[in-house]
């Protein structure tokens, strides 16, 4: 038995007056691509939330890059991102807006 308290009970309370917000969080570990420029690597999503995203297994990023991250998931959406740093789980980026089919980002 443990004395650590549930994962639940360390989330912050929305039914509070005055409570911020807490972004959507989904975690994963699906593969995606990252195209920066004319270069395509492919990566693993980490995390994503309402702004930001987690990928791991891309080298060569730094800090301010802009990028377009390619999510497969039944039909492929694409979201305009910017290297916003890096950490232990992976490079981390911001993304704008809530991303657009792939059709729709070709054309």
């Amino acid at each position: 038995m443990t004395n650590m308290p549930a994962r639940d009970a360390l989330r912050p309370r929305q039914d509070l007056p005055g409570a911020t917000p807490v972004p959507t969080l989904y975690a994963f570990d699906e593969p995606c691509t990252v195209l920066l420029g004319w270069q395509r690597r492919e990566a693993v999503l980490r995390m994503l939330s309402t702004t930001r995203a987690v990928i791991g297994g891309v080298t060569g990023l730094r800090e301010g890059d802009r990028l377009l991250l390619v999510l497969h998931r039944g039909q492929a959406v694409v979201r305009e991102c910017r290297v916003a740093g890096a950490s232990l789980s992976g490079i981390e980026l911001e993304h704008f807006g809530s991303g657009m089919l792939a059709e729709a980002a070709v054309a």
